[in-house]
């Protein structure tokens, strides 16, 4: 009976000490187009109690930015741990090299499960969703991946489009062909007008299930259902299209907000007057109203989409799964919604740079915020160094882990390096510095902007011209040119 007893006994000890030993679990959130308009964050009418719940269970980054504020180079970025200029994708049509240790291959090469849900790697929204393609997908990165078919815009509910009024009159006509087409097994083309890029969708809660990302979020619930008691570790990426135009929510969702409670920004009359003009683009002046209906809808999609995180951060609790499991809650870039007359992406002021970052992992530190600037390429060489896996050697990012395990250390990396088409730009302290090249065959000049985020967060007076920031100009000229040397090597 003894020996029995120490037989039980050494096989539980022994089950324990697997279990403490088995490398952590990856659960990759990433949503779309998010400029940072979350609770936690400090903004007054956001309604976000999933995110605000989960950062308490890790470290919040105050000021994570995009190395490239477009959906294909920055989700690029992410994965390869690699600036745009050395992976060579610096637009929405560009893939990722088939050859490329990604962050989720890498992970695979070393024993985990991978899987994608919906948006990691570019899709064009609404059209990949509306069509059920993945276009951009980095094939090798996966053990399964799986798209996410939806109506978006022609999703059954009250809808206004602030642009073009007349176009919801097709969707009826839209819906039956889309029906059609797929109870055929043909591919579907959605037709232009349906794509809605200014347009609010509500949704009755009771249809929510309609939605991409409530349809992603159950995809993931069911995988990690599969995975739990798998011997190998997962890494799940999980992309969430939504805040994303077209803003498509439910009316729950959307019940946080009133359109006349936005502070919608205000742009001064003289605001292209000391910019160069390459940095003026995607200028379209709407009036009040319909901006304030936008970010309604805006707000209204974050909210649904906290709604999707809650479930998912849910199911990963009820499996007792989240003490070896290492969270990640990111966007791919933010978003500009009428600054400085201007919309979307692809430009380098801060509301179209700047996303949120929260990383919750076993044995790190919990509820904590830091504000030391970090880039997007990081998250690769973190995860790697959280998981206890060897560093690919063709990374640029820099772990994050010592700012997870200390949020106020300092790393010896202080500043963010970004870049679109027609310039570079450079956060540093305070400091942003964007730097435009010359183009001579658009008579373009060269052109520099500086603000002062502590007193200018808005940034409405370009000091690049001042004669007592000439200094600090040269400064972070300076430091731009060695970034961009760099980020090619």
């Amino acid at each position: 009976m003894r020996h029995i007893y120490l037989l039980l006994l050494c096989t539980v000890v022994s089950l324990c000490a697997a279990a403490e030993s088995r490398p952590p679990n990856v659960l990759f959130i990433l949503s779309d187009d998010l400029n940072g308009p979350m609770s936690g964050y400090g903004h007054p009418l956001a309604h976000t109690p999933n995110l605000d719940k989960f950062a308490e269970t890790g470290v919040q980054f105050n000021r994570a930015y995009s190395q490239f504020p477009l959906c294909g180079p920055s989700r690029a970025a992410i994965m390869t741990g690699q600036y745009p200029l050395k992976n060579g994708v610096d637009g929405n049509g560009g893939d990722v090299d088939p050859a490329r240790i990604t962050l989720p291959l890498h992970f695979s090469n070393h024993g985990y499960w991978t899987g994608r849900v919906s948006k990691i790697y570019h899709m064009g929204i609404p059209v990949a969703v509306v069509e059920g393609t993945s276009e951009h997908d980095h094939i090798a990165s996966w053990h399964e991946a799986y798209n996410i078919t939806a109506l978006e815009t022609m999703t059954p509910g009250k809808v206004v489009n602030y642009t073009d009024p007349d176009a919801p009159k097709v969707y009826p006509k839209a819906r039956k062909e889309f029906k059609a087409t797929h109870e055929a097994g043909k591919p579907y083309k959605m037709p232009p007008e349906v794509r809605g890029d200014y347009s609010v969708v509500e949704v009755k809660d009771s249809n929510s299930y309609l939605l991409a990302d409530h349809m992603a979020a159950d995809k993931a619930i069911e995988l990690l259902r599969k995975r739990a008691d798998q011997p190998e570790p997962f890494f799940l990426a999980v992309g969430f299209v939504r805040p994303h135009f077209p803003f498509v929510t439910t009316e729950g969702a959307i019940s946080h907000y009133e359109a006349n409670q936005m502070t919608i920004p205000f742009n001064p009359a003289d605001d292209y007057d000391d910019i160069p003009k390459q940095s003026i683009q995607a200028v379209k002046k709407l009036e009040e109203e319909p901006i304030r209906g936008i970010w309604r809808g805006y707000f209204g999609c974050i909210t649904y989409m906290d709604q999707q995180v809650g479930r998912l951060l849910a199911e990963l609790d009820r499996l007792k799964l989240r003490d070896n499991t290492i969270v990640v809650f990111v966007s791919d870039h933010g978003y500009l919604l009428s600054e400085h007359h201007m919309w979307k992406k692809n430009l380098l002021w801060e509301e179209a740079i700047q996303t949120p970052l929260i990383i919750s992992a076993p044995g790190m530190k919990t509820g904590q915020k830091t504000d030391h600037i970090v880039e997007l390429i990081d998250l690769y060489p973190t995860l790697t160094e959280l998981a206890g896996l060897p560093q690919d050697p063709d990374i640029q990012g820099k772990s994050l882990t010592p700012l997870l395990k200390d949020p106020d250390t300092s790393l010896q990396r202080k500043d963010a390096f970004i870049h679109v088409k027609a310039g570079f730009g450079l956060r540093s302290g305070k400091w942003a510095y964007m730097w435009y090249p010359a183009v001579k065959n658009k008579k373009l000049k060269e052109g520099f902007m500086l603000y002062d985020l502590d007193k200018d967060p808005h940034q409405y007076k370009n000091l690049a011209n001042s004669p007592e920031h000439k200094s600090i100009r040269k400064r972070l000229h300076s430091r731009l040119m060695g970034r961009i040397k760099n980020a090619k090597n």
